[in-house]
């Protein structure tokens, strides 16, 4: 009977593989792997949003299909690799960025992580 009260409980975390800023050329990639844990009742995660958040840029980006809505099991971790290239309209010359996500779980409480690396700089 406890168990119906029991809530979500979710963490995530990213780790960079390959993070460049190229200034010139005006390109940001972004490669890594995202990890989202659940240490408590089952959970779909759905209305996922990231956006990479450089200095006073925010930079949105396109949500990987199989994040935009995934079941995660209590106990266990919904892990990906994610990857963006993308072309500026201005130069980012930020040192360090943020990947911000968010998600609604099933119970529609909204949670989000922002999640630092450092670029890479050309």
């Amino acid at each position: 009977m406890l168990r119906w009260f029991q809530r979500p409980k979710l963490e995530a975390s990213f780790t960079a593989t390959h993070a460049l800023s190229d200034e010139f050329a005006r390109t940001i990639e972004v490669a890594g792997d995202l990890t989202i844990r659940n240490d408590g009742s089952d959970t779909d995660l759905d209305d996922v949003e990231m956006i990479v958040i450089a200095g006073f840029r925010r930079i949105p980006l396109e949500v990987p299909g199989e994040w935009r809505a995934r079941p995660v099991a209590s106990g266990a971790a919904a892990a990906g690799a994610v990857r963006w290239s993308l072309t500026l309209e201005a130069p980012l010359r930020a040192e360090t960025g943020e990947l911000y996500v968010s998600a609604r779980d099933h119970k529609r409480k909204k949670w989000e992580w922002r999640l630092p690396f450092v670029f890479e700089r050309r």
